[in-house]
């Protein structure tokens, strides 16, 4: 069985488990959907803050901006059961709920490395690694004995608590130069997800370049490194590997523009790469009473059959301190199957408090966002099939 059918399996399998959200997991989705929706608003000081602490809470929810789907942080009890009963051959991807990644060593875009350090009797290691362009995307694993919690401990992160062996920091260095260097060039975004494997974590780095006006942060090839502290061992644990990218990619420039009201929106341009997606967008408030902070637009991503993407990250910044011009980069993962068209639905989340402006959003029983969809700016996008599935590998 390929990893895709098996994937589709269990989420049809998922469909007859209570869908109930349970009350812990229902409170930290509303946090994170509320601060979500405050990123792009934040000074610098409040940004390097911010990085601190996803260089914290990583693993513990996989942090999307501007987007209504956030990628699976948490993975059920019985899921990760389930998988667990399943043997994984090849690679360690494949043991992500992402599309992009499970596929990517069928695409040969997965490099194994012989990275590993022990220290107290743990042994860290990054086996795999893979760069497309726009987020690198690499696989930690613990190995040892005595392990209180798994390698990402979400219960400890959210509760301050230490838990031997579970990862309290991550530093990322591109030839030396740390990504949180107040000197670095262009905007990084790094995040984590856990995985099947209580000893295995995914951590991206993504790619946000659209944002610096063409400034491309992430060279074509470098030196990556990477430090990572564990509760209950002293010494970090670092590791360098030589990174490739990958230049294979599908680059539909669009332009189109959308009003609602005094809201405008243009599509600047849509990314494929074989493990991707990338949308990026440019938002206008045209009244000179308001700001962009009136109104939280999010998004979600459908191809031609209605299918939605899952999101991966995201980013957005204010041209200048009037806040009425704003450019977002959207990362989603690759589609199942290479579309004709695809569609931006742009949506306004509703509020726990229907008068409030900000605050946790309200959540149906399936633990997703509320949402009113704003047809006045739905733009669709004609694609190049024939490129799209040799870019894919469906020829």
């Amino acid at each position: 069985m390929n990893p895709i059918d098996l994937n589709k399996e269990l989420r049809e399998a998922g469909k007859q488990w209570n869908t109930t959200v349970p009350e812990i997991i229902r409170r930290r989705q509303d946090e994170v959907y509320a601060s979500l929706a405050e990123l792009p608003m934040q000074t610098e000081t409040d940004q390097k803050r911010r990085s601190k602490k996803v260089r914290r809470i990583v693993g513990a929810v996989a942090a999307a901006a501007f987007i209504g789907v956030i990628s699976s942080a948490y993975v059920s009890p019985i899921m990760a059961e389930s998988l667990k009963k399943i043997p994984v051959i090849g690679s360690i991807f494949k043991l992500t709920d992402d599309l992009g990644l499970q596929t990517a060593e069928e695409r040969g875009l997965v490099a194994m490395t012989d990275a590993k350090v022990t220290h107290e009797g743990v042994t860290l290691s990054i086996p795999e690694v893979s760069y497309d362009g726009i987020r690198l995307s690499m696989a930690v694993k613990r190995e040892g004995e005595g392990f209180a919690g798994d390698i990402v401990n979400a219960d400890s992160i959210m509760d301050n608590k230490s838990v031997r062996g579970s990862i309290n920091d991550v530093e990322v260095l591109i030839n030396g130069q740390s990504i949180y260097d107040k000197s670095y060039p262009g905007k990084l975004g790094l995040s984590g997800k856990p995985t099947s494997d209580p000893n295995v974590v995914m951590y991206e780095l993504f790619d946000y370049s659209y944002l610096t006006d063409g400034k491309v942060p992430i060279p074509d090839q470098f030196q990556l490194e990477v430090r990572i502290s564990l509760d209950g061992i002293e010494e970090p644990f670092a590791m360098k590997i030589p990174v490739h990218k990958n230049n294979e990619q599908l680059v539909i420039s669009s332009g189109e523009t959308r009003e609602w009201g005094s809201l405008r929106l243009t599509l600047e341009q849509v990314n494929f790469t074989p493990i991707t997606t990338v949308v990026r967008i440019n938002v206008e408030q045209t009244d000179s009473a308001k700001s962009l902070r009136n109104n939280i637009l999010l998004y979600e991503v459908s191809d031609d059959q209605g299918r939605v993407l899952g999101a991966i990250g995201a980013m957005g910044t204010f041209n200048d301190n009037s806040l009425k011009h704003q450019r977002d980069e959207l990362l989603f993962e690759r589609f199942a199957d290479a579309p004709a068209y695809i569609t931006l639905k742009p949506f306004l989340p509703e509020y726990q408090d229907p008068s409030a402006k900000s605050g946790p959003f309200k959540i149906d029983k399936h633990g997703e966002i509320v949402k009113t969809y704003l047809k006045d700016l739905e733009i669709t996008v004609p694609v190049d099939q024939t490129i799209l599935k040799k870019l894919y590998g469906q020829q």
